[in-house]
């Protein structure tokens, strides 16, 4: 079993046949100076290394165009963009094993009122801004991230608006400000439940972890390697069933 204490806990293993699968759990960070990136670096040198025919990698985070320096690519996406920056230099496509964004807010609005749902979505984006070396301002990302979440109109049923996140965030925490890290962080940690949108961002986990493993299961079956980029709080959920998948032992 990986071990959840490790900064970045790692999960090695390999079938009978030779087949290998490596999960490196990930802090989410946009630092190049942490040594999250030296460790992601060997590992995926030893899959390299290891590995035999053809290989899948897997990632968290949204695929954008990728800087040519390494170091830039994580300042600007993080661990994706550290994968995706060696995937490339080894003529390997990262890809995202994701449910759609749609899939995920009709789901969660279904268990959910869609307002708390809409905010916990919004919170979580705004959370990450905090880790980026963003261009932008925290105004600017608001704006930025309601514009996105009112594409799900139908599935809310209302229109994400800066009236409504004003309102709504009075609502659900009074006179707490919006823009603070610490807030934004508590908020939408899926390991927390002391908040409503604690639990919807922990449903919304399970929900992505449950198709993540499919997608996993769909491309092991098919005889691939697997080197998977995720945070460490998905190899916490999926360390057992991926352990019962190399070991073929039935689910």
């Amino acid at each position: 079993m990986a071990n959840q204490l490790d900064k970045n806990p790692i999960f090695k293993a390999e079938s009978t046949t030779g087949q290998i699968l490596y999960f490196f759990g990930a802090r989410h960070t946009n630092n190049p100076s942490d040594e999250q990136f030296e460790r992601l670096e060997l590992l995926w040198n030893d899959f390299l290394n290891k590995s035999q025919g053809l290989k899948s990698v897997f990632v968290e985070g949204a695929i954008h165009e990728i800087p040519q320096d390494y170091k830039e690519s994580i300042a600007q996406y993080g661990e994706t963009g550290a994968i995706c920056w060696l995937a490339l230099k080894a003529n390997l496509e990262a890809v995202r094993p994701e449910p759609g964004e749609g899939e995920q807010r009709k789901k969660l609005s279904s268990l959910f009122d869609p307002n708390c749902v809409a905010y916990a979505v919004i919170a979580q984006n705004l959370s990450g801004w905090f880790r980026h070396t963003s261009p932008i301002s925290f105004e600017e990302a608001v704006e930025k991230v309601l514009d996105r979440e009112a594409k799900f109109v139908d599935t809310y049923g209302f229109v994400p608006d800066k009236t409504w996140l004003g309102n709504q965030h009075r609502k659900l925490f009074i006179e707490q400000k919006l823009e603070d890290k610490n807030f934004l962080d508590a908020i939408t940690d899926p390991r927390k439940s002391e908040t409503l949108i604690n639990q919807i961002v922990s449903a919304r986990s399970s929900v992505r972890d449950e198709h993540i493993f499919r997608e996993i299961e769909k491309v092991w079956e098919s005889g691939k390697n697997i080197f998977i980029v995720y945070g460490k709080g998905h190899l916490a959920v999926l360390d057992k069933p991926l352990r019962e998948l190399v070991a073929d032992v039935p689910r």
